[in-house]
């Protein structure tokens, strides 16, 4: 077992360790596009940016778990910020011009869409409408003439109660008046 690292050893992890913060600027990029296609909103943002700092943390404790046996060294750390910052001065200015173009794009898409199917959505909406004012119409109608077929046959149990009712009354008003 060597305590003690050599120079060779040191530069190559180095080296990783830029390739590695390269990557995490790439990571980066592509979590701001997402969080810019799905909502400007700043809780938003603060949910997808703990995401993507939550995401560093473990990825980057295991790139040194497995490039320097978990040892936390001054240059690791340099070396990924080094990365990450050539990454974001460099490659990161294109793609963010890329993304706006993606961003771009997907907005329309999705407004196309939801313009689409909010159209379809008011014409069946205004077909339901029109075939729900007949049926209400055909439901006044058949309720008026049920209510119409009960007053006409008095043998109905319904009628003949407001018949005797009705002629009992009508009775007592002849005996009265004679």
């Amino acid at each position: 077992m060597d305590y003690i690292q050599g120079m060779a050893e040191q530069t190559g992890v180095f080296f990783y360790s830029l390739g590695f913060g390269f990557l995490l600027g790439i990571l980066y990029d592509m979590f701001r596009t997402l969080r810019l296609i799905v909502s400007r909103s700043a809780g938003f943002a603060f949910f997808a940016d703990t995401l993507y700092f939550t995401l560093c943390g473990f990825l980057i404790f295991f790139f040194m778990l497995v490039t320097d046996k978990g040892r936390l060294r001054l240059y690791t750390a340099a070396g990924e910020i080094m990365g990450w910052l050539i990454y974001y001065f460099s490659l990161g200015t294109v793609a963010l011009r890329l993304s706006n173009g993606i961003i771009g794009f997907f907005r329309r898409l999705i407004y196309a869409i939801s313009a689409f199917v909010e159209r379809i959505f008011k014409k069946v909406l205004h077909k339901n409408e029109k075939i729900m004012k007949k049926c209400k119409k055909i439901i006044r109608k058949s309720d008026k003439k049920a209510k119409f077929n009960l007053q006409k046959h008095r043998h109905i149990v319904y009628n003949l109660y407001g018949y005797m009712k009705n002629h009992k009354f009508s009775e007592k008003e002849k005996n009265d008046g004679c």
